[in-house]
């Protein structure tokens, strides 16, 4: 079993989503003396959320939740130290690197990035406010709340088909509100179009999300002529994309759009960094693509402290 030592650690993985505990895991299959820093309190990121993983594999129905906790285990049985702190900064220092997170400092010769994506906001009126009280990002965490009732799902890409089909087993409508069709997996769309409690609303975007103490309503606004025009609903879940989290990276580690840029072997700017997952440009989006650059990010890393 790999131990720590005193904070100084081989590898650093930055984020605790199926890609870090991945990542965390393989370096510590090498030997290396591997810490995660994850500051949310559920482990597996966006993934914890889904219901059913799609594209994963696995013998039979897996969730988010199931693999999180399965990865977490793994970590733990080898020994990888899990800190549960938000990183704040990381510097390239002495050789190495610092990573400070909750007021502490730890050091480590490589890092892993995988601090993933965020979900994006709509950024209208109303979103904030009524933030736990009708406005949701996770279908599989509320939908329940709202058994029997009309609600909306905003966006048009796989995640928000996603939540639409769990959606759908508890809500007496969905409605699915998008800029253009559905630009989601065909097996997704296919699903939907075939349930009869699925509303597809084409060519808007939401201008305002209605209600005082709950959400009693979206406010829709039409591409073409700009045209209002309210949609009665319960709840609102928004889809609309997500933004990688590499605020704390130092200006040295390139990044595009705040995508991190790396090479064929997972490699940043700055030697001895290497980035994997939603974060790094180039990420496909799929929970077996982040499984297998982990993997190769920590081989790299792994490389890198061989001096090869």
């Amino acid at each position: 079993m790999v131990q720590r030592r005193h904070g100084r650690y081989d590898v650093l993985v930055i984020g605790g989503g199926v890609t870090g505990l991945t990542a965390a895991q393989h370096a510590a299959r090498r030997g290396l003396s591997t810490a995660l820093l994850e500051g949310e309190p559920l482990f597996g990121g966006q993934i914890a959320t889904v219901e059913q993983l799609d594209g994963y594999p696995a013998a039979g129905a897996l969730s988010g939740v199931d693999l999180a906790v399965g990865l977490v285990e793994q970590c733990r049985s080898l020994g990888v130290v899990i800190i549960e702190a938000a990183v704040e900064t990381l510097a390239a220092e002495g050789g190495g690197h610092v990573a400070t997170a909750g007021g502490e400092r730890h050091r480590a010769r490589a890092v892993v990035v995988a601090s993933g994506a965020r979900l994006k906001q709509l950024g209208v009126p109303g979103e904030s406010d009524l933030l736990g009280k009708g406005v949701s990002q996770c279908a599989w965490c509320d939908g329940h709340l709202f058994r029997g009732e009309d609600v909306a799902v905003i966006g048009g890409g796989d995640a928000a088909a996603q939540e639409a089909l769990v959606l759908a087993d508890f809500c007496r409508t969905v409605h699915v509100v998008a800029r253009s069709p559905l630009r989601a997996k065909q097996d997704y769309v296919a699903r939907l179009s075939r349930l009869g409690n699925v509303e597809f609303v084409w060519g808007c975007e939401v201008d305002a999300i209605l209600g005082s103490e709950a959400v009693e309503g979206v406010r829709l606004r039409r591409v073409g002529d700009g045209s209002l025009s309210d949609l009665a609903c319960k709840a609102v879940f928004p889809f609309i994309g997500s933004a990688p989290n590499s605020e704390f990276l130092p200006p040295e580690v390139a990044c595009e759009d705040g995508y991190v840029v790396t090479d064929a072997e997972f490699a940043t700017s700055l030697p001895g960094v290497f980035a994997a997952g939603a974060v790094r440009r180039g990420y496909g989006g799929h929970v077996a693509e982040a499984v297998g650059e982990a993997v190769s990010a920590a081989g790299a890393a792994a490389r890198y402290l061989r001096g090869e």
